[in-house]
């Protein structure tokens, strides 16, 4: 796959998603989530004839715990210049705010997703 645009480099009507790309960075959850929007759209751009024009930069988003009630995350493209996305959390100071969001609603989420519930 093409990193930029996701789309195989033999098979124009053809894109992934995901880890099954290869993608030099970026095997996480919110990768896909980033993602799928640009992937859908040069897709149709594909379908309609026209010229992809939206390109993935690689975010991806890595949620570390340091200790109970304290974590970072930490997001970035490929290049490995920092891209954060949410204002309240600083991607390289560990805090309460990203342990929050990691172990209360993303370990909830990939739990449902591993039942088969999402």
């Amino acid at each position: 796959m093409d990193k930029a645009t996701l789309q195989h480099r033999r098979f124009p009507n053809v894109f992934g998603i995901g880890d099954i790309n290869g993608p030099p960075r970026g095997k996480t959850a919110a990768t896909v989530k980033k993602s799928a929007p640009l992937v859908a759209h040069n897709l149709v751009q594909v379908i309609a004839g026209r010229a992809r024009d939206a390109s993935f930069d690689g975010y991806t988003s890595c949620p570390m715990i340091t200790r109970e009630g304290s974590a970072m995350l930490i997001e970035f493209n490929y290049e490995g210049k920092l891209t954060p996305s949410l204002p309240m959390i600083e991607p390289l100071q560990d805090s309460y705010m990203a342990w929050l969001l990691k172990y209360r609603l993303l370990k909830p989420a990939y739990v449902a997703v591993l039942k088969g519930r999402v």
